[in-house]
């Protein structure tokens, strides 16, 4: 299936998707700080740059959009290319390596990972972040 739009259009198109303080990273630590606790953002000295970090208590924690990380949630979030299907396929392929890659290492050197998708978020995030402040932070 071809493109509907240019390739300058798309390319300024993607360009614009962000990478860092996401709406729903920002969500998070937005609701994680107004309960007091402070934290590092994309902390560059652990593998992968964890999108939020407790150093004291050695917790990293993930925030992977559904799209680009390969989630099967079968939620609107979620979606398969219809367009340059290979090249989508392998780079997801790719971020679902680097994900596993850095959490195995994280997990080697003592961290606890926590990963968030960003549909139970978007759907479910006050059952979410329950469940995170109940086992993890307390």
């Amino acid at each position: 299936m071809t493109d509907r739009i240019s390739a300058e259009k798309r390319s300024r198109n993607m360009s614009h998707i962000r990478s860092k303080n996401t709406s729903i990273e920002l969500k998070v630590r937005k609701y994680l700080f107004s309960l007091g606790y402070r934290y590092r953002v994309n902390y560059k000295e652990l593998p992968g740059k964890p999108d939020i970090v407790f150093t004291k208590k050695k917790i990293a924690i993930f925030i992977h959009g559904c799209y680009w990380h390969g989630h099967n949630c079968n939620s609107r979030y979620s979606h398969v290319s219809k367009s340059n299907t290979d090249y989508w396929n392998a780079k997801i392929k790719k971020n679902q390596e680097r994900d596993k890659r850095n959490i195995e290492l994280l997990e080697k050197n003592g961290w606890k990972v926590i990963v968030f998708w960003e549909c139970e978020i978007k759907e479910n995030f006050e059952k979410v972040i329950k469940i995170f402040y109940k086992d993890r932070l307390k």
